[in-house]
């Protein structure tokens, strides 16, 4: 068997198919009998100039995934799937086409603001006071449907969704895949403080998503989309507030300025990660790494625009970003050669909105458990 895990697949159905397809992973429309894919999660709104394309595109390429057994298809629960049962649970479509509107109206840096009556209030806040702010609804989740949503839920009553999965790395054993990284801060709030072994806490995380699943359970097949909640590892958005935790936070440098929320944490410092783990995860595009990252980035991470598999290392306060991901995730950044307790975050949202099928990686694995 091959083994690929595809970062967050946010692009038209057919630019997924593509980029399996560039790596000999399909047969037909079908992914080929020997391949078993990992989505580490995110499979909605990549376009919030089109959203109802972008809304269509997600929906068609999350039931062509689901329509493979679990065993050859692994969906990892991405903050944009979560928000279609979380921030979006009680919104109908017309409420959230209307609130939409107000978000991208009231957003003064959007240049393709909806035109609204001019009784209707600017204001989002006062409009909204329950959904998070303008530009959350405007562009991050454009493209939602009540449709989508109903997929989400009957994926996650299924077990089809998973907070973590572990696999095996060329050169690394047992790895810990989640959307977004997994710190001391979740371990601390799992009762695993100091645990290394990628199958515990895996063990611990989806045992926390099957018990928010199940308190939701019976509203759900009833019909009643009760918003899940993962709190207090991940918080969802709403009151005005962006969420964060688990499924939203990205690595970030303290000296770029970047603000810190201990209670919903959108950013973390890349030196709590937990030593002697290597983790995979998506959620946190090239671009943005070298932004909140800044004099951590090596020269070839800063000269790359977009897309790329990545490493995040981290031994003690040393940090370094680069590209790639070598046999030793060590060896040639500035001849420093990491210990048993460091700690790697590989990143491998590829960006497939932005580059060609043909420069988009995927990462192989030995196999998945």
């Amino acid at each position: 068997m091959r083994t690929f895990v595809m970062g967050d697949p946010q692009a038209p159905f057919a630019k997924v198919l593509e980029v399996l397809d560039r790596h000999g992973a399909l047969a037909g429309d079908r992914l080929a009998d020997d391949v078993t894919l990992v989505s580490i999660g995110d499979h909605f709104d990549y376009d919030f100039r089109d959203p109802i394309t972008a809304g269509q595109e997600g929906l068609k390429l999350v039931r062509w995934l689901a329509s493979h057994e679990p065993t050859q298809v692994r969906l990892v629960f991405g903050n944009h799937d979560a928000a279609r049962v979380m921030e979006l649970a009680a919104l109908s479509d017309a409420e959230f086409a209307e609130a939409r509107a107000h978000a991208r109206a009231s957003d003064s840096s959007a240049s393709d603001s909806l035109d609204l009556p001019v009784d209707q209030p600017l204001d989002f806040g006062a409009r909204f006071p329950d959904l998070p702010p303008s530009g959350v609804i405007g562009r991050d989740y454009a493209s939602f449907t009540t449709e989508q949503r109903a997929v989400v839920m009957e994926l996650l009553l299924a077990g089809r969704f998973h907070l973590a999965l572990v696999g095996e790395l060329a050169g690394r054993g047992e790895v810990l895949l989640t959307h977004a990284g997994v710190t001391t801060r979740e371990l601390g709030l799992l009762g695993l403080l100091g645990v290394e072994r990628p199958r515990v806490i895996a063990e611990a995380l989806e045992a926390y998503l099957a018990a928010a699943v199940g308190r939701v359970r019976a509203d759900w097949q009833r019909g009643i989309a009760t918003p899940l909640s993962l709190a207090p590892l991940h918080v969802s958005g709403g009151k005005g507030l962006e969420g964060g935790g688990l499924l939203y936070h990205r690595p970030s440098n303290p000296a770029t300025g970047s603000t810190f929320d201990a209670d919903r944490p959108r950013r973390f410092d890349p030196r709590t990660l937990p030593n002697g783990l290597t983790q995979i995860a998506g959620h946190s595009g090239h671009a943005k790494c070298v932004h909140e990252l800044g004099e951590w980035c090596t020269d070839a991470a800063r000269a790359r625009k977009h897309g790329g598999i990545r490493a995040l290392l981290v031994d003690g306060e040393r940090v370094i970003y680069d590209l790639g991901v070598g046999s030793d995730p060590f060896i040639g950044l500035g001849g420093w050669s990491g210990g048993d307790g460091a700690a790697e975050l590989i990143l491998i949202d590829g960006e497939l909105r932005r580059l060609p099928a043909a420069e988009i990686e995927l990462l192989e694995l030995q196999q998945i458990y």
